[in-house]
């Protein structure tokens, strides 16, 4: 009989078969576990030299910076001795600026009064013809008064073109009220000589970046990208989320895939990162790894290519899923958003509206709406135009944010030059109170109106406090006849009218 002899070879081969497996398996997980040795060997490598790079970076920019920053506050300090004013040009030259930072890449400083022109220069004894008025230094210290050193914009400088960032400080006078801006720059230039000492090697690439998404500086030197808002380049948003640390990502300057190392400098809005591509941390370990990889690579080549297809696949697929979700989410708050002025809309204050009655109803506590508008504002738009009428919306907007108690109160933009302030738990007289702080807010901005009375913009406010009794439509309707007889009485005022009776009240 044969069948023996016939079942003997197939259990044979079975046995071979579940060898080599086996076999296969132990050599590709052996080779593995000596390859990925290698690899972390060669990161590790690359991560410790890229985080001393990184320290000597943040510690160079941030001594720079420190250094110029002393010279611009000698300047500040000269400027609010009295005993600098009257003297003669050439020596308050030297009061004023001699402090001033004079090494190689340093930039003049210039004072400016507080029309962005130049009044003081440490390059001349009479100052150069410049003019600043629009520049992002000199408008974000005449807008606040808790700048400090502000770090700017980098520009060209006329007629070289060099690149320069701009640091800068406010000057004031002895009531704080806004005097000019003393402003120097650092050439580009400068910094990426001193960088191009500290690299290692070719492929490392070192950048600063201002935290508002403009690149400063990079070396090797990429002019193009030099002021480039890259808040929406991929790894950027890493930056913003710690205050040191790394990642692979891919570059958006260059589209190379690199091992990021990053860090704030300081407690300044700057943030300096180290990047080496990952194919020059391949490149140290993987010729020797290769040779390894090619003894298993026809066995475990399939099953490894087929897993990253399916890695790939799946991160792809994830991302697109997350892209979808925050384009919802963004829909669903554009909807919600009045464009002009960034407050919520008339839909987002229906919802509130019906959301806050709902929410005292359960609880008792006071609801108070108060309505308001600008006064004359089709006389304002016929006399200065829509343009300057949107920015006149727009401060109104800003007042109101900074008058409302987020989360709980809502300010809202419902239509033209009307807007609406919902305050949950405020009784009818704490609403008053909050209009009337509304009113003089507006007021003191001291916007120029010559169509008004009083010559200025203001704005007219109708209070009501919500009954239990009442509809949303009522109480809204009260408030909207308060604002009317507060337009009818004279304007720039506060009338209250409780939503269920006719009695009105003035502040």
């Amino acid at each position: 009989m044969h069948p023996g002899p016939r079942r003997q070879p197939s259990t044979a081969s079975r046995t071979l078969a579940g060898s080599i497996v086996v076999a296969t398996l132990v050599i590709g997980a052996v080779s593995g576990l000596t390859v990925m040795q290698m690899r972390s060997s060669a990161w590790d490598q690359v991560g410790q030299v890229s985080q001393s790079l990184l320290e000597s970076v943040e510690h160079m920019v941030d001594r720079n910076i420190e250094l110029y920053d002393l010279s611009l506050q000698g300047v500040v300090d000269g400027l609010h001795n009295p005993e600098a004013d009257g003297i003669a040009p050439s020596l308050r030259q030297v009061v004023l600026f001699d402090r001033a930072a004079t090494a190689k890449g340093l930039g003049a400083i210039l004072a400016l009064d507080a029309q962005g022109q130049a009044f003081a220069d440490s390059a001349a004894v009479v100052p150069r013809r410049l003019r600043f008025p629009d520049a992002d230094f000199f408008l974000v210290h005449k807008e606040r008064e808790d700048v400090g050193l502000y770090i700017g914009t980098p520009f060209r400088t006329e007629p070289d073109g060099h690149w320069v960032i701009p640091l800068s400080r406010r000057l004031a006078y002895a009531d704080g009220a806004f005097a000019g801006v003393v402003v120097g720059t650092i050439d580009i230039g400068y910094f990426d000589t001193l960088f191009g000492r500290l690299r290692s090697g070719d492929q490392t690439h070192i950048a600063v970046f201002r935290e508002r998404g403009e690149l400063l500086v990079r070396n090797p030197m990429l002019a193009h990208a030099i002021g480039k808002d890259l808040t929406a380049a991929p790894y950027f948003r890493h930056f913003l989320q710690e205050r040191s640390g790394q990642f692979v990502a891919v570059s958006d300057t260059e589209a190379v895939e690199g091992l990021f190392h990053f860090t704030r400098i300081g407690n300044r809005p700057l943030i300096a990162a180290v990047m080496v591509p990952t194919r020059v941390i391949a490149e140290l370990w993987r010729p020797k790894a290769m040779a390894i990889v090619a003894v298993v690579a026809f066995l475990c080549g399939g099953l490894i290519g087929l897993t990253l297809v399916l890695q790939r696949e799946l991160e792809r697929r994830a991302r697109a899923e997350e892209r979808a979700l925050a384009a919802n989410r963004d829909l669903a708050r554009l909807a919600h958003t009045d464009g002009l002025t960034g407050l919520p809309n008339r839909r987002h204050f229906d919802e509130a509206f019906a959301q806050a009655r709902a929410e005292v109803a359960r609880s008792g506590l006071p609801l108070s709406l108060i309505l308001l508008d600008a006064d004359r504002f089709k006389r304002y738009n016929d006399t200065y135009g829509h343009l300057a009428g949107d920015e006149v919306l727009r401060a109104i907007a800003r007042v109101l944010q900074r008058q409302v108690r987020e989360p709980g109160e809502t300010a809202c933009r419902i239509g033209g030059e009307e807007f609406a302030v919902l305050l949950p738990g405020a009784s009818g007289a704490e609403a008053v109170a909050r209009a009337e702080r509304i009113r003089q807010a507006t007021a003191r901005l001291q916007i120029p109106h010559i169509g008004n009375e009083g010559g200025g913009v203001t704005v007219s406010l109708g209070v009501a406090e919500a009954l239990s009794d009442e509809t949303d439509g009522q109480c809204f309707s009260a408030a909207d006849a308060a604002l009317y007889e507060a337009k009818r009485q004279g304007r720039n005022r506060v009338v209250s009218r409780s939503c269920g009776g006719d009695d009105m009240r003035v502040a």
